[in-house]
């Protein structure tokens, strides 16, 4: 039951109408019995997984919440802070165990799944290598859709349970509900329990017309970024990237700037639905995106591309491998030599681990590992040089506060990306290193003449193109802070369905004749 087809539309009217008639009392249950019923019909095999893990992370955040409790009523009684002390570290401890066995079950069932041939394979590669001649037949494994999804929220749930951010769930059909809670199952935004929690059982959900109408505005433009501009521009991507080695290079870059926009409607478009999708039940996700092709440096594009994904990082392994015992004891060391570098290199450090982790759980690939490499390396690089970078500005006269720094700063970061797009999309490294070689062949131009339309049609690329444009426009509306859905809503009442009518009208008129799957959908 994709979001994009006809079967979804159904089921969702179907489920706004029972989720409305009811009482406010009731409706979470409609909003549980519509998730688990969305996702069987993927397959029913994937509740294997889902809820022995959505049990196990109940109980054992349970566990942690009962040890809490206990030491927290211990300290309540103890006016001696070197016995509070001792009590408080004893409580770490046992906590310590009890996460430490949960995320090993969590991340177990991710990391036997996605990750075994890989590991395997790679083993085996290097038993040949020595001579010894292994005979491997891969594991058939059945992975379920938006496994790291979920996987992820339900750490990032241990984790704040742990971290006494807030008690855990006393109800299992309740927690149940924030696993998988149907438009973010299968592709995200990775969700936090208290943010969904209020939203679920804290708030009141009312039909508002109005609040409806701006759900439905965002659906139809998810539904255009993705029929439209990504399955369309998916066409010329897979053409220029099958045929890469009789092309030439500026070939090879349109391609690359194709699979940017591909890439980003494809993904932002998925959040544009299911957003969408949860604001028609009153329901508010965090959002995912925020104009990331107008950031200025690789930081600030990974700060506005996957936000969610960021923040997860940020906090549950960024922090926390910061103020590690072994990265104070570096900033320590660094620091009776250079105070700058006691900043930043732990900081650096981390944000390669960071990226390396990005990278694995993007696939269990090379080109990925080495794709999260080059995000890492590039923002401790500039992270590093920014002094310097700072003192050639100065030497240049340079303006930083101009809009033409700005401008280049911005193009700069794009094509930094646009490049590190090649790790994104291939399928082996000997594509990668094909592809970057006719990139930089300045002198093949020659190769024009292999180049050629009949896979997808000139149509194909205008469209893409007209739509992308329409994007941009509304891209640097958000920018300057214009909340664009309140904006139409504001105009006359003919301008305003004008414009409702031809969102409604132009995904059917212009999409692709194949229609995809998401892409994000099977991480």
């Amino acid at each position: 039951m994709q979001f994009t087809s006809t079967i979804f539309i159904l089921f969702l009217i179907f489920t706004l109408f029972v989720y409305y008639k009811l009482s406010e009392k009731y409706r979470w249950c409609v909003l549980l019995a519509a998730s688990y019923l969305f996702y069987a019909s993927f397959s029913p095999l994937a509740f294997l997984y889902l809820v022995p893990t959505t049990i196990e992370v109940f109980l054992f955040a349970r566990w942690i919440s009962s040890v809490n409790a206990k030491y927290d009523a211990r300290l309540s009684q103890i006016i001696d802070k070197t016995e509070k002390k001792e009590v408080r570290n004893l409580c770490k401890k046992e906590k310590k165990k009890i996460l430490t066995l949960a995320l090993i079950i969590t991340f177990g069932i991710l990391c036997i799944l996605k990750y075994t041939n890989f590991v395997c394979g790679n083993i085996l590669s290097l038993f040949n290598l020595a001579g010894l001649k292994i005979n491997y037949k891969p594991f058939s494994f059945f992975i379920p859709l938006g496994l790291s999804f979920y996987t992820f929220s339900a750490a990032g749930y241990l984790f704040d349970v742990y971290n006494k951010k807030y008690s855990a769930e006393t109800s299992l059909p309740r927690f149940a509900l924030f696993m998988s809670w149907f438009p973010s199952i299968i592709q995200g935004p990775i969700n936090r329990n208290n943010q969904l929690r209020s939203e679920f059982f804290e708030k009141e959900h009312p039909f508002i017309l109005e609040n409806m109408q701006f759900a439905a505005q965002r659906i139809l433009w998810g539904f255009l970024k993705k029929l439209v501009i990504a399955d369309r521009a998916d066409q010329v991507v897979t053409y220029i990237f099958g045929s890469y080695d009789k092309l030439p290079w500026f070939i090879i870059l349109f391609g690359l700037f194709m699979y940017a926009i591909e890439l980003y409607a494809d993904f932002a478009g998925g959040m544009d639905i299911a957003l969408g999708v949860s604001e028609l039940f009153g329901i508010k996700l965090a959002e995912n995106f925020r104009q990331p092709y107008f950031a200025t440096s690789v930081a600030d594009f990974w700060r506005r591309w996957h936000i969610t994904l960021g923040a997860w990082m940020k906090d549950y392994i960024f922090y926390p491998f910061s103020l590690s015992n072994a990265m104070m004891n570096l900033s320590k060391k660094l620091g009776e030599k250079s105070k700058y570098l006691a900043r930043i290199v732990p900081a650096c450090i981390g944000n390669v681990l960071i990226f390396l982790i990005v990278g694995i759980w993007h696939g269990a690939e090379w080109h990925f590992i080495f794709w999260g490499l080059y995000q890492g390396l590039i923002i401790a690089f500039s992270t590093i040089m920014d002094p310097f970078f700072k003192k050639i500005n100065v030497f240049l006269h340079v303006d930083e506060k101009a809009l033409y720094w700005k401008i280049f700063r911005i193009i700069r970061t794009f094509l930094i990306i646009l490049i590190g797009y090649i790790l994104d999309e291939i399928s082996d490294l000997h594509q990668m290193l094909g592809m970057t070689k006719q990139l930089f062949s300045f002198t093949n131009g020659n190769l024009i003449e292999n180049f050629s339309y009949d896979g997808f049609g000139i149509l194909t690329i205008l469209v893409v193109f007209l739509f992308s444009a329409i994007w941009f426009i509304v891209s640097i509306m958000k920018e300057r802070g214009i909340d664009v859905r309140k904006k139409i809503a504001a105009f006359p009442l003919i301008l305003r369905w004008g414009i409702y009518l031809a969102l409604i009208l132009s995904t059917p008129f212009f999409q692709a004749s194949d229609a995809l799957g998401f892409m994000y959908a099977n991480f």
